[in-house]
C-alpha cells in the first residue's frame, strides 16, 4: 500500500521543484504536490489542509519546510511522518526582513527579472540547473512571490513548537546553502525529539533540483522505515 506524501514547494517554487521525487517515488508513495501561493500564513495553511488527505507523509523544501511547521502547529494529529529541507525554524532578521521588502519594491517597480536573476544566483551552487531554476522561478510569477514575501514577513516563530513534534522526522541539509547554515538544522535535529540529520553535499538551497538523486534516495528511506528505527547513514 502507497503511502500518501504531500510536497511543499518552497519560494517561487512549483512542481518542477519535486519532478525527479515525484516520478521516483511513485512506487511507494501517493504523490500530492501542494504549491500555497496566498499572502498570508494562515490563507497557506488553510490551502494545505484543505487540498492533503486526512493523514499523510510530510516534505517541504525552504518555505515549504516552514509551512510544514505550521501544519505541526495546528494540525499535527494528520502528519504521519516529516522530513524539512533546507529550511529554519527561527525567525527573520531585521536585515532579511529588509531584503524581503526591497525585492518586493523591486519587483513592483518593474524589477522582477532582475529579482529572479539575484535569487538564482544566490540560491543555485550547481551550474547545471541555474537555468531550470530561473525559469521556474519566472513561471511561478511575479505575484505569487510578492504573496510569499508577504506571508514570510508575517510569519510566526516556530522554535517553541520544535519540541513538541512526535513524529519521525528527517532533517536535509545541503552543505553548499547560503540560505540556511548547518547550524539552524542542527537545531531543528537537537529540538525535536525523535529527528536525524542528513547532509546531501555538491548543492546549494535547492537541493531536490541540484542533487535530485541523494533527495529522492533520503526521502525513499524516510518513507520505508517509518516507523522503525533508524540510522543516520547518509
Amino acid at each position: 500500500m502507497r503511502t500518501p506524501l504531500v510536497l511543499l514547494p518552497g519560494l517561487s517554487s512549483n512542481k518542477i521543484l519535486w519532478q525527479h521525487q515525484s516520478y521516483h517515488l511513485s512506487d511507494i508513495a501517493l504523490v500530492q504536490i501542494i504549491s500555497a501561493v496566498q499572502d498570508t500564513p494562515e490563507k497557506m495553511v488553510q490551502v494545505i489542509l484543505d487540498e492533503a488527505p486526512p493523514q499523510f507523509a510530510l516534505a517541504g523544501h525552504s518555505m515549504g519546510g516552514w509551512l510544514c511547521l505550521e501544519l505541526m502547529r495546528v494540525a499535527p494529529s494528520r502528519v504521519t511522518q516529516l522530513c524539512l529541507i533546507n529550511t529554519t525554524a527561527r525567525m527573520d532578521s531585521k536585515e532579511k526582513t529588509i531584503r524581503r521588502k526591497e525585492m518586493i519594491q523591486k519587483a513592483k517597480a518593474g524589477q522582477f527579472q532582475e529579482v529572479v536573476e539575484a535569487m538564482t544566483e544566490h540560491f543555485v551552487f550547481n551550474p547545471l540547473v541555474k537555468n531550470d531554476v530561473k525559469k521556474m522561478f519566472l513561471e511561478v510569477g511575479m505575484q505569487a512571490f510578492i504573496n510569499q514575501q508577504h506571508a514570510m514577513i508575517e510569519r510566526k516563530e516556530s522554535q517553541s513548537i520544535l519540541s513538541i513534534i512526535a513524529c519521525p522526522t528527517l532533517v536535509i541539509h545541503a552543505a553548499r546553502d547560503k540560505n540556511f547554515s548547518f547550524e539552524e538544522h542542527e537545531e531543528l535535529v537537537n529540538q525535536i525529539p525523535n529527528a536525524e540529520l542528513a547532509i546531501v553535499e555538491n548543492s546549494g538551497h535547492m537541493s531536490p533540483m541540484e542533487n535530485p538523486e541523494a533527495i529522492t534516495v533520503l526521502l525513499r528511506n524516510w518513507l520505508i522505515s517509518h516507523g522503525t528505527k533508524r540510522e543516520n547513514s547518509f
